[in-house]
């Protein structure tokens, strides 16, 4: 493998073209799927580039994605990048094909955004739009996750009473009140839209289209954001039977979101659920490959800020540079040893869904 810190990319332009090329080299075919609406800061085109390789219809497929949180894409991507150089995908079966993601959500990688265009949480997204999907508990604590000032009376006013809930209700019930997601405030955090994104249909083509052909389906999402930092915890998202599925693929360190010990919450409407109403049956098993970056509270704050400035604020500004600048340190750590310990971890997942398929 090269240097790890070439690996990882100084922004979205950046990333994209040495996926593209990493990709080219190591004879995958590339697939653009072109935002229709939304440009970059410097006017550059947005997408969704997949690169596979192998046979056209295939026994199994290995699938990894990166960017399903835009700005969580600095590290997805520079994970990619590892993989396509380290020459561990050229020991997979010949009847195993090989599927990257690569910023499925680009506008928020683009714009150092958690969210969409929409502010849409992609993984609270993929839902029946038709029916309401109340939160009252994220319905009483919103006002003070996006207060009215972010530097004024305002926030010191609502971090007072964040506090007062958390003494009354406890960490775990604010943590679920907030991160279980909601569709009904668009200016607040993990929105979960009222229609499905451009990445949600985006998401659901290239399965239809990449995957649908093959016998199993074997996926690792990448994120960071939760646990200690550089540890990569394989979260299952789905039900108990794929969980089972996971352990036998990865091993004993995977965990299971509905057993409580997970560092994730267990939320509905995830690219996990879209991904299986796409692929039936017991073919798809996925997990979330979720890195520590830094403490809970540290992530938090950039979310709140980085949600008040778009509500409320001035992107360009020093306090909105600033802002911005947090929410990138927050779900990326821009040192070498942390680089190396992602990286590590995504390759000995890899090689133990390679293990498993030969």
């Amino acid at each position: 493998m090269q240097n790890v810190d070439e690996m990882f990319p100084t922004g979205y332009q950046d990333a994209r073209r040495r996926f593209a090329a990493l990709a080219g080299q190591a004879g995958f075919t590339l697939t653009s799927y072109a935002h229709p609406a939304r440009r970059g800061p410097a006017g550059e085109e947005l997408a969704c580039d997949v690169a596979y390789r192998g046979p056209a219809n295939p026994a199994s497929i290995l699938l990894v994605s990166s960017g399903t949180h835009g700005v969580e894409g600095f590290c997805g991507s520079g994970c990619q990048a590892a993989l396509l150089t380290d020459g561990i995908l050229g020991s997979m079966p010949p009847d195993a094909g090989v599927l990257l993601v690569h910023a499925l959500n680009p506008f928020g990688f683009a714009w150092l955004r958690r969210t969409n265009e929409d502010n849409v949480d992609l993984n609270r997204n993929f839902v029946d739009h038709s029916h309401a999907r109340p939160n009252p508990a994220y319905d009483e604590i919103h006002r003070w996750l996006v207060p009215e000032d972010w530097d004024g009376p305002g926030r010191a006013r609502a971090d007072a009473e964040i506090t007062r809930y958390i003494e009354t209700q406890g960490m775990r019930a604010f943590q679920a009140a907030l991160s279980t997601g909601q569709y009904t405030h668009a200016d607040g955090l993990f929105y979960g839209g009222n229609r499905p994104a451009w990445s949600n249909q985006t998401w659901r083509h290239l399965l239809r289209q990449h995957c649908g052909r093959a016998g199993r389906v074997i996926a690792v999402d990448l994120h960071t954001g939760l646990g200690p930092s550089g540890v990569g915890e394989a979260v299952c998202v789905a039900d108990e039977a794929e969980y089972l599925r996971a352990r036998e693929i990865i091993g004993d360190d995977v965990t299971w979101t509905g057993s409580g010990a997970s560092v994730s919450a267990q939320v509905g409407g995830s690219c996990v659920h879209g991904a299986h109403e796409e692929l039936d049956g017991d073919r798809l098993t996925m997990i979330g490959l979720e890195y520590g970056t830094h403490p809970i509270a540290v992530t938090l704050e950039a979310l709140r800020a980085e949600t008040w400035l778009s509500a409320h604020g001035d992107v360009d500004s020093p306090q909105g540079r600033q802002i911005k600048q947090a929410l990138r340190d927050a779900f990326y750590v821009d040192t070498p040893e942390w680089k190396r310990a992602v990286v590590e971890r995504l390759l000995g997942v890899v090689e133990r869904v390679r293990s498993s398929l030969s």
